[in-house]
């Protein structure tokens, strides 16, 4: 895969899952350090589905999209001013986690670590393997 170091190229979608976040082109040794810091997050399936990266993904799509599923009297503002908030503002993000993520990956906002593109790659990948796990247990592959 493209998004994935010269040396991850020619591993299995279920291989890359459980290789180092180091993995991903673009993030360094210092990078997955910090994040192992910040979130103990060592591994591509870590960062895919790391709780704050979740709680983060959840507060922006009620942002984006609340006022759609919503009942009109439901005020969907609150939630695009917590997605502008920095990570810190959800629970068990520290300060120095949040310094630890501005630092790999330039993150200030809990949208922005809900869009990183990092994690988007990641989850695509755990996605991915989950697609071939079934179509394995289907007898499809």
């Amino acid at each position: 895969m493209k998004f994935y170091d010269k040396a991850y190229e020619k591993k299995s979608v279920e291989e890359l899952v459980k290789s180092p976040v180091a993995a991903i082109s673009g993030i360094s040794a210092t990078d997955a350090d910090d994040l192992k810091k910040a979130f103990g997050i060592v591994t591509v399936e870590d960062l895919a589905t790391n709780k704050y990266v979740t709680f983060a993904q959840g507060i922006d799509c009620l942002a984006e999209w609340s006022g759609e599923i919503e009942d009109a009297t439901f005020n969907a503002e609150a939630y695009r001013k917590l997605a502008k908030k920095p990570v810190s503002a959800i629970t068990g993000v520290s300060e120095r986690d949040v310094d630890l993520l501005k630092k790999a990956f330039g993150i200030d906002s809990i949208k922005e670590l809900a869009e990183n593109k990092y994690v988007l790659i990641a989850q695509t990948t755990v996605a991915m393997a989950s697609m071939l796990q079934i179509l394995k247990a289907a007898g499809v592959l």
